[in-house]
């Protein structure tokens, strides 16, 4: 996500030339991700897990798809850049609002007491590195595989995402811990 903040104050520089406006982009963004986040946080236990991976996951390959379409024809059919301002905190709401909050939940409840503390520090480790490296990569991407097909691969990459949710992670809404530790023991067996 933070990539998204730092190229969407690059991309409103270069459509409007005006720093004040890509700077106001750039909080009305923050503010779609703190709010959602809090949403998030309010209904993950109602709607449950896999659900808002799942509506978020999806939402967000359709706003990359979208993004990904304005690169390639928004000029030559004359799309308005606000159009890429709404798919951008389209791709902030239903990523805050699934995976940004969701991950942290399944993670402090899918590893075995005696082992949770070692195993989420790994798993936060991991991804700090896939953030890092999409950050680092990225550039390169949009120079190389253009901006519309860097948003392309982006929306097929979610695609994983998703289908391992749903083959491998079990729906831990309403379970206690120890319920979810008993669940993946039984898997083990």
């Amino acid at each position: 996500m933070g990539f998204f903040l730092y190229k969407l104050s690059f991309f409103f520089k270069i459509q409007y030339e005006s720093h004040k406006l890509s700077l106001y982009y750039q909080v009305l963004v923050g503010l779609v991700n703190t709010l959602t986040t809090v949403l998030a946080l309010v209904i993950i236990d109602k709607v449950g897990r896999k659900k808002l991976v799942y509506y978020g996951v999806s939402g967000m390959v359709v706003s990359l798809i979208l993004i990904g379409l304005y690169f390639l024809f928004g000029d030559s059919l004359g799309v308005s850049s606000l159009f890429l301002l709404v798919f951008f905190l389209f791709y902030v709401f239903c990523c805050a609002v699934s995976i940004c909050a969701v991950v942290f939940v399944l993670l402090s409840e899918m590893y075995p007491t005696k082992v949770r503390g070692l195993a989420m520090s790994i798993a936060g480790f991991a991804l700090w590195i896939g953030t890092y490296l999409i950050g680092q990569l990225t550039p390169w991407m949009l120079q190389n595989l253009t901006p519309a097909g860097t948003f392309f691969l982006f929306a097929v990459m979610c695609v994983p995402y998703m289908l391992i949710v749903w083959k491998l992670v079990p729906e831990t809404t309403g379970k206690s811990l120890e319920e979810i530790e008993r669940y993946w023991n039984r898997s083990e067996q």
